[in-house]
This record gives C-alpha cells, sequence and structure tokens, in this order.
C-alpha cells in the first residue's frame, strides 16, 4: 500500500525524495505501534474486572472504529488517528488472545493452540499482501481505491471476531478467580468434552486460591514489580519479546515491497509478488511448525537453533548485498543476485515461522501466576509493542542509508537472542500452567 502511485498522490509524498517517503513511511507504521502499546496496558483492567471474553469483544470493536477512519483517510491526520485507534484494539488483542487460549488450553495442546494463533496472524499478513498485489492488477494507478481496498479487507476479521466470540465462553481459570466456581467446571467439562474434570478442577482451584491468598484478585500493580519471583518472569518475558522484534522480522512484513525493490526487483508487481509468495511461504511453515514441533521439541530448543539459523540467513542477504553492488552489473547478474536474495530472505522467514515467531508468544502467556498473568503480560506484549514501533520508525531510514548494515545490524542481535535464551530460559513444555507456576515459584 506505501509504495503504490495513488497512495503517494493523495497524500503528498514524493517518491523521488527518499528520505521523506522513508519518514512518513514509517511514522505510518509507528504510529499504529504506539498505539498497540497504550491497547496493551489499557486491557489489563478489563481483563481482571470484566472477563477476557468481553474484553476481546471491545477490542476487536475498537479496531474496526479505527479502520473505518483509516479508509475514509481525507488525510494524513485522518490516517493516523485511525492507525492509533486501531493500533489500540490489536495492542489489546496481542495480549488477551494468547491468555485466553493458554487458560482454556490442555497442556498436551496449549503449544498447538498457541501456534495456531500464529498461523491465523501469518495467515492475514499473506491475505494482506495478496490483497495488495491483486488490487495493483485490477485497479488503476491513479484510482484511490487501489489502496482503499485493502483497508476495507482489513476490517472484515474484526467484525467477525467480535460476532464470534458471542458465542464463546469466559475462561475457567477467570471464573474460579472471581468465585464463579460451578460456572467454572460447566465450561471446563465442556473444553474437554467429558464431565471427569474433577482432578483439573481441583488443580485450578489451589492454585487460585494459593494466589489469591498470597494479593488481592487482581494483583496490584505493586506486587507485580516489587515480587521477586515474579520480577524474575517479568524480566525474562519483556526480554524474549524485545528480542523478537530484533530478529528484524517486521522489517520484512512492514516494508517487504521496499526490500525486494532495493535488491533489484525494478517492478511494483514483482514487488508485491514477491511480497506474497513470502507471506504464503511463512503461514504453511507456521501451520507445520505448531502441529509437529512446538510441543513435540519445546520452546527452548526451538528459539535457541532458530535464532542462530536466523543469523545465518541476515548474515548472509548482507554478504549477497555487498558482493553484488562492488561487481559490474549487468542484467543477468542483477537477476540472479534478487532470486539468490529472495531464497535466502524465505529461508529466513521459515526458521522464523518454526521459532520466533509462535515461541515467544505461547512462552509469555503460561509463565505467570493467575493474579498476575493479566498484566504481566501486559507489560510484555507493551514492550514488544515498543520495540516495534522503534523498529517500524527507523527501519526504512536505514534501509534507505544501508541496506547492508541494516542486515547485519539485525543479524547480530538474532545471535543476542539464541544466547540470552540458552542462558536464562527454562522449558514449559508439557506442563500445566499451575506446574510452570511451581517451576518458577521454586
Amino acid at each position: 500500500m506505501l509504495i503504490v502511485p495513488s497512495f503517494q498522490k493523495h497524500f503528498g509524498i514524493d517518491p523521488d525524495d527518499k528520505i521523506q517517503e522513508a519518514n512518513i513511511n514509517g511514522t505510518i507504521v509507528s504510529v499504529l505501534q504506539i498505539g498497540c502499546l497504550f491497547g496493551a496496558l489499557l486491557a489489563t483492567s478489563t481483563a481482571d474486572t470484566l472477563g477476557r471474553k468481553l474484553s476481546i469483544m471491545a477490542a476487536a470493536f475498537i479496531f474496526t472504529i479505527g479502520g473505518v477512519l483509516q479508509i475514509i483517510g481525507c488525510r494524513l491526520g485522518m490516517l493516523y488517528a485511525g492507525r492509533i485507534i486501531s493500533g489500540l484494539g490489536v495492542g489489546a488483542l496481542s495480549m488477551l488472545v494468547p491468555i485466553y487460549v493458554a487458560e482454556i488450553a490442555h497442556q498436551k495442546y496449549r503449544g498447538l493452540l498457541g501456534g495456531l494463533w500464529m498461523f491465523f496472524i501469518a495467515t492475514g499478513l499473506a491475505l494482506s499482501y495478496w490483497t495488495n498485489y491483486i488490487a495493483r492488477k485490477l485497479i488503476d494507478d491513479d484510482n484511490d481505491m487501489l489502496w482503499r481496498v485493502p483497508l476495507i479487507v482489513q476490517v472484515i476479521p474484526s467484525i467477525v471476531l467480535c460476532l464470534g466470540m458471542i458465542f464463546l465462553f469466559e475462561t475457567p481459570r477467570w471464573l474460579c478467580a472471581h468465585h464463579q466456581h460451578d460456572k467454572a467446571y460447566q465450561v471446563l467439562s465442556k473444553i474437554r468434552g467429558t464431565t471427569d474434570v474433577k482432578d483439573e478442577m481441583a488443580q485450578i482451584r489451589a492454585s487460585v486460591d494459593t494466589d489469591l491468598k498470597r494479593t488481592d484478585a487482581s494483583g496490584s500493580w505493586r506486587e507485580i514489580i516489587s515480587s521477586a519471583n515474579n520480577r524474575k518472569r517479568l524480566v525474562l518475558g519483556c526480554t524474549i519479546q524485545a528480542l523478537q522484534q530484533l530478529t528484524g522480522t517486521n522489517v520484512i512484513n512492514y516494508f517487504g515491497p521496499i526490500i525486494f525493490r532495493s535488491i533489484g526487483l525494478s517492478s511494483s508487481e514483482a514487488e508485491l509478488f514477491a511480497t506474497g509468495v513470502y507471506g504464503i511461504l511463512k503461514m504453511i511453515v507456521v501451520l507445520v511448525g505448531f502441529s509437529s514441533l512446538i510441543d513435540r521439541f519445546g520452546r527452548r530448543p526451538l528459539l535457541i537453533g532458530g535464532g542462530f539459523a536466523m543469523s545465518i540467513c541476515m548474515f548472509a542477504v548482507s554478504v549477497t548485498i555487498m558482493l553484488s553492488s562492488s561487481i559490474k552489473r549487468d542484467a543477468p547478474t542483477e537477476e540472479n543476485t534478487s532470486i539468490s536474495t529472495v531464497s535466502i530472505i524465505v529461508t529466513y522467514a521459515v526458521f522464523f515461522a518454526l521459532s520466533w515467531g509462535p515461541c515467544p508468544w505461547i512462552y509469555c502467556s503460561e509463565i505467570y501466576s493467575m493474579n498476575t498473568r493479566a498484566k504481566s503480560t501486559s507489560l510484555t506484549t507493551a514492550v514488544n509493542w515498543i520495540m516495534n514501533a522503534i523498529i517500524g520508525k527507523v527501519s526504512p531510514i536505514m534501509l534507505a542509508t544501508s541496506t547492508f548494515g541494516t542486515y547485519m545490524f539485525f543479524g547480530s542481535w538474532c545471535i543476542v537472542a539464541s544466547i540470552f535464551c540458552y542462558l536464562f530460559v527454562p522449558e514449559t513444555k508439557g506442563k500445566t500452567l499451575e506446574e510452570i507456576n511451581e517451576l518458577f515459584s521454586n
């Protein structure tokens, strides 16, 4: 959307002024992340008081309002406002949905269901890429519908989510924390497909009651920060979320067409097509990863191995770009360089989708106790969005200044991420949330 002529003309962006283009593109991306930051933090109050279900419905509704403002988009100010409001919804959902999934899932399938959430994120990305490509093929360059159609498509899932949650249920753990034990038992029986859930229900009640005796029902901000036990988990979760962004994945997600243009794909349709292929492959790999790897091998091995593999890919792209800029480039050479670079970026996407894509979100939804889970997860999610906003703002400027240096920068952080996980991240595979709580408590 950022590179289509009608979008640039409508909002007064000069495509020949690369720095201005990079600044505006970075702002368009980063204002959404700012909204996400505040959305993740504000959602804690409703998540603990109104429940996970109603909070998810409210967040989806807020996103829809922001989406409508973006579609109208009279000028940049309205576009920015719409993206900030949509960001409030996205930020809240990015905190609420992993908690909801973690609290209803059986420990055997928690990685599977958490990965399924990541799969639908990848599906949404792929859908956005191909929507842009198809719109570019069917709509004239000077028609404003070329960029409005993708914005219309993006509000459809939020409407479906808001209405679909009406037919779902509150999580048993939240119900227990609010002394609705009979209803929690009914919900748990319905989720498990059997009434023989007394042992699991007793474990949930015991864990929740223990947490509630330590502090108030929702867990105060003071305890979340001051408690030595929770502070260790908080530092761990915040660091993992920050490192996920520093792997560089969202540089490709947000600025894929710009990246593919920088490595030699000259036509805008080719740039969008390459981005679409990247999105489809990422979606397929996430499907394979969460269905067969996360609960089989665990979170820790995937995070460590994935980080090292991604660093190799980033460094390989840097070397390819450096070599291509130092030799005489004719048409066949440029084509071969583009193909090899795209192949490496796609390989990077495969490793990310198997490791640092789903694992941080699953891990951060697992490691906190019931009374601190919403607030702690909101803080870790907020850190993710802070880093997301920073990277979204500076990445187009980095790419415009030094493509080689950009990939070297993110490749180095991939190594740091692997080393951190090797030293500090314990495994949570196959454990109930209550057992994980005991693991960190001890």
